[in-house]
């Protein structure tokens, strides 16, 4: 009689609920959102919708950074859907400093000595032995020098559709973004070269299209024990008719992914050396709350992006075209590294 209860009272349960209930499975931590290229955002500052909103802020507002305080700004645009945060985070650690194997001196193991007996008794002689030589360990690899390491991204390919100047008044010559980019980053590899400061390029490649994903893909991946910045170096194009019109549009901005306090100082210190170095206009630093640039987007370290004159200008794509003045540009970007590598963010 009991067991037939009991069936009943499981029937019940079964068909209405009641009783103890299962425990729920854990709800697993969404997955990143995935990274789409979308045709409406801007590869850069050229690419802006006139309406879109832009937060301009002088180079000289101060930027204070709490030490050891994470920059989560890299997580989402602000004005974009956050993801749910996990269930039970794991907690972070501490890691653990490896103990060092026990050393005498100067770091190589202490010799072992024999010692002959001494007094009475029935001790043994010891015999002498020869004594062993003691290879000193290998020499740990030195740790980088610098600061930082620097991923230099020299913007557009050859095969990138626009990106160029009208032509000039002599029919023939145009400034083309992707040659200009890279004579910049090859001239600020040459003075980092000279200052033993680590940095990696990109794209070295010339015959190629904007190779979006692929550049942000390297610098993400790229193994460092040094932490990593992302400097971007552009040429810039203001509003127009059409690509054989030249625009009003001058000066030079820089650009930092909004949010991001440790972005925003780098941009501070290249837009200050930038207009010391050229006199060009001061466009001041910028930055989108929403549809940021893709380049400061999907880096997972601290990102800018130079801006450094209008090529549609036709005077100031004049001077853009002049080697002394891209050595400017260039030396303004090595001041910016050098500094920042010397007191730290």
């Amino acid at each position: 009689m009991k067991k037939f209860f009991e069936a009943i009272g499981n029937l019940f349960r079964t068909l209405f609920g009641g009783g103890s209930k299962p425990t729920p499975a854990p709800t697993p931590a969404p997955k990143p959102r995935p990274v789409v290229i979308r045709p409406e955002d801007p590869q850069d500052a050229a690419d802006i919708k006139p309406d879109t909103v832009v937060m301009i802020v002088s180079e000289m507002e101060k930027v204070i950074i709490p030490p050891n305080e994470p920059d989560e700004a890299f997580v989402k645009d602000i004005f974009e859907e956050a993801p749910a945060p996990p269930v039970n985070p794991p907690t972070p650690t501490t890691p653990t400093t490896p103990t060092p194997p026990a050393t005498t001196g100067g770091g190589t193991a202490a010799p072992t000595t024999t010692t002959p007996a001494t007094g009475g008794g029935a001790t043994s002689p010891t015999t002498p032995t020869t004594p062993t030589t003691t290879t000193p360990p290998k020499p740990a690899a030195p740790a980088s020098k610098g600061r930082f390491m620097w991923c230099l991204d020299n913007g557009h390919g050859k095969k990138t559709p626009g990106k160029r100047s009208p032509l000039f008044d002599d029919g023939r010559t145009r400034l083309f973004e992707y040659e200009y980019n890279r004579d910049i980053v090859q001239r600020i590899r040459e003075a980092l070269d000279k200052h033993d400061v680590k940095y990696y390029i990109t794209v070295p490649e010339v015959d190629i299209d904007d190779f979006l994903k692929g550049r942000v893909d390297r610098a993400n991946d790229l193994k460092s024990d040094l932490p990593k910045i992302f400097v971007s170096v552009h040429g810039n194009a203001g509003p127009a008719a059409n690509s054989e019109t030249w625009s009003p549009a001058s000066g030079i901005e820089t650009w930092f992914f909004h949010g991001s306090a440790r972005s925003q100082k780098i941009a501070s210190i290249f837009q200050k050396h930038l207009i010391e170095k050229t006199g060009f206009r001061n466009r001041n630093i910028k930055s989108q709350p929403t549809g940021q640039f893709y380049v400061l987007r999907n880096t997972n370290m601290p990102s800018v992006l130079t801006e450094n004159g209008f090529y549609n200008n036709k005077v100031e794509g004049a001077e853009m075209m002049k080697p002394e003045v891209r050595q400017k540009i260039a030396d303004a970007h090595v001041a910016a590294i050098l500094e920042i590598e010397k007191s730290g963010l």
